[in-house]
């Protein structure tokens, strides 16, 4: 699909003022609340397979495969989140990752801010 140039202009104009006046950044997103809830229910989950099996039971082994991948899987993530929050990479205000910025990139909100004017530097 082709798209004229003087569309692609206009895309960028409204998409730039939308995050100058704030609209993009107006939704956060739940991230947070959405893993303690995955969190609960492999609680839960792990906590009934817990007394379901007996020290002597037979898994099959994708079974087993799949414990495996689990455990491997939740103790990485806990390992990043855990990194991540012992160097303040993780604003606990919003739950939000903190970029990794460029040490330019402070005025990366001043940039953007410059949008409207998009049409003015061609």
């Amino acid at each position: 699909m082709k798209i004229s140039k003087e569309k692609l202009l206009r895309i960028i104009k409204e998409e730039c003022n939308n995050v100058s006046n704030g609209s993009a950044l107006d939704h956060i997103d739940m991230e947070g609340e959405m893993a303690k809830r995955q969190l609960s229910q492999i609680a839960r989950y792990a906590a009934e397979l817990d007394q379901m099996l007996m020290d002597d039971t037979q898994l099959e082994a994708w079974v087993q495969a799949k414990l495996t991948k689990a455990a491997d899987y939740i103790k990485t993530v806990k390992h990043y989140v855990e990194y991540g929050m012992e160097e303040g990479a993780y604003d606990q205000v919003n739950g939000e990752m903190v970029a990794q910025m460029e040490p330019n990139a402070e005025n990366a909100t001043e940039i953007i801010k410059i949008g409207p004017d998009f049409e003015e530097i061609y």
